[in-house]
């Protein structure tokens, strides 16, 4: 339910309190209950906060006189937003929203709509599909759009989603894709599968909206309004939709509830339906074969970095520091994410041969990365950089860093600027903690929507791509392209016109990897877990 100009007049007005310390026991107790029973409060709540914890900390660290000490924390202190201007009661408040919203729903990390055409999904498996003459016949890695209706003659399909969620939607069905984060299953059955990374992942129809809480559950909907929901494991969230019915029940494993707009009840021969449903379908998936190149920094000195493809040596893309003394060389080496790790101090870079690197192609970048607490706007520079050559666009900087700009996003969050646009995280990553960061970079088929963004933070979907405002640097193309730049990848630095510019990054960089196409979550995730790819054989059996 969305907000009504008053209400979010109201809540304005408690959060303004809340960062100037004048709530009142009563506003507090009022801003408790709106926290408690409105998602869309929530929302509203944690966006208007970061807004303004964004604008402070940006005055203050472009203020001339030298930032304050930090006082120092233990290690194990939780940093969910870097404000230390809030009162106690405002810390506790977002310590315990932040809890909430990870652990049961999933952010708002999206900074504009997405693109009509932009993909939300893709089709990862299937068997014996027959597809409605209004549905192009579709094969597996076809990637899915916003807002596409898909209508299943008959057969199992299953579907990725960019969040992570998998469904296998089961013929004859119809099924509406509305984002990365929920469907509208109109008719049939389907069953979906979510990992930790995908919480929150939402399937509705006429009578109900099912919110994820971490499980694998099965809708089976008539077409008529009411459908049947059963949780295979773990549990969920279920709201009825119609309006007698406003409450929300969990569900729990082996158990199931018929919703219609008659009310709620008991499904008919559930033990029926729970034996169908837990039983595996055998698709037919393609793994497509996948080139890894990782450089590891387990180098115990020297400024020679050595590439490899997670196990065998491939020197010609070895990286190497740029020039720097004998005395530097010997801090940047540092315990690492997984084992060793490269430590960048605001000055130093390095540069890696990548030939294909500038092409139009699609590729996923990875890597761990630490971004101590009091690191500020001058070292908010690329962790990663190169130059792309677009036919459209040109030659134009890729830069992968954290968002110093305000007016844009909350600064400290993962930022990417690509080919004219930008796309924005929602976790801050100065916090002094290992964060695992991976970008998809998806070439479009539409010349006007050269190229799709979707980033990733420690496994979990924040944020596509945006245009950038006319002008800015990122929207704007080279005249022409300095060879020292092209299929070169570099760390530590940005990218300009004639080579590296003079803005660094400040941080550790550990486990850089660039695959050469763009990875499922589910791949993001099990390099994250393991620092190792599947293998091809065991990727197209655990699809």
């Amino acid at each position: 339910m969305n907000l009504t100009d008053r209400e979010i007049l109201e809540i304005n007005e408690l959060c303004n309190g809340l960062v100037d310390g004048t709530l009142t026991e009563k506003q507090r107790a009022r801003l408790f209950d709106w926290l408690t029973v409105s998602e869309a409060a929530r929302r509203h709540y944690v966006r208007t906060m970061a807004f303004s914890a964004s604008l402070y900390q940006y005055a203050s660290e472009m203020q001339v006189e030298a930032p304050d000490a930090l006082p120092e924390e233990p290690a194990n202190v939780i940093r969910p937003f870097p404000w230390r201007w809030l009162s106690p009661l405002a810390a506790a408040a977002g310590v315990v929203l932040a809890f909430w919203l990870f652990h049961s729903h999933r952010p708002e990390t999206r900074v504009a709509e997405m693109r009509a055409d932009e993909n939300v999904a893709r089709l990862t498996g299937s068997r014996q599909c027959q597809w409605s003459d209004n549905v192009t016949a579709l094969k597996p890695g076809d990637g899915l759009r916003k807002g596409q209706r898909l209508e299943l003659l008959s057969g199992f399909a299953e579907l990725t989603f960019d969040s992570g969620a998998q469904v296998v939607l089961e013929g004859p069905a119809s099924l509406d894709l509305n984002s990365a984060w929920d469907a509208t299953l109109l008719r049939g059955s389907l069953k979906a599968n979510v990992p930790p990374e995908a919480m929150g992942f939402r399937i509705s129809n006429l009578a109900v909206e099912v919110v994820d809480l971490g499980t694998e559950f099965t809708m089976i909907a008539d077409g008529s309004g009411a459908a049947d929901v059963l949780v295979l494991r773990g549990m969920i969230e279920a709201s009825p939709r119609d309006s007698n019915e406003e409450r929300t029940i969990v569900l729990h494993e082996n158990q199931s509830r018929h919703f219609a707009p008659s009310g709620i009840s008991n499904v008919s021969n559930p033990g029926q339906k729970f034996a169908r449903f837990t039983q595996p379908v055998p698709l037919d998936h393609f793994a497509p074969a996948t080139r890894y190149i990782h450089w590891s920094f387990d180098e115990p000195e020297g400024d020679l970095l050595r590439a490899d493809s997670f196990g065998a040596p491939l020197d010609s893309f070895s990286a190497r520091v740029d020039q720097v003394s004998d005395t530097v060389l010997g801090t940047i080496h540092t315990e690492g994410r997984w084992g060793r790790a490269l430590r960048f101090n605001g000055h130093l870079y390095a540069r890696a041969a990548f030939p294909g690197l500038s092409g139009n192609s699609p590729h996923t970048a990875l890597f761990w990365v630490k971004v101590p607490v009091d690191v500020h706007l001058p070292n908010a520079y690329a962790m990663l950089a190169w130059n792309a050559n677009n036919e459209k666009l040109g030659v134009h900087p890729v830069h992968i860093g954290w968002n110093r700009n305000p007016t844009e996003g909350t600064v400290g969050v993962l930022r990417t600027d690509y080919a004219g646009g930008f796309a924005l995280g929602a976790t801050p990553l100065r916090d002094g903690r290992w964060h695992h960061i991976a970008v998809v970079f998806v070439p479009g088929a539409d010349p006007e929507t050269p190229v799709e963004v979707k980033q990733y933070v420690d496994g979990r979907f924040e944020g596509e791509g945006k245009p950038s405002p006319p002008g800015t640097e990122v929207s704007t193309r080279f005249s022409e392209e300095d060879p020292n730049t092209r299929d070169a990848l570099f760390l530590g630095c940005r990218v300009g016109v004639t080579g590296p510019r003079k803005e660094r990054f400040r941080g550790e960089i550990d486990e850089v990897c660039l695959a050469d196409r763009a990875l499922e979550p589910r791949d993001i995730v099990q390099l994250m877990k393991e620092n190792q790819p599947l293998p091809a054989e065991l990727a197209a059996v655990k699809k």
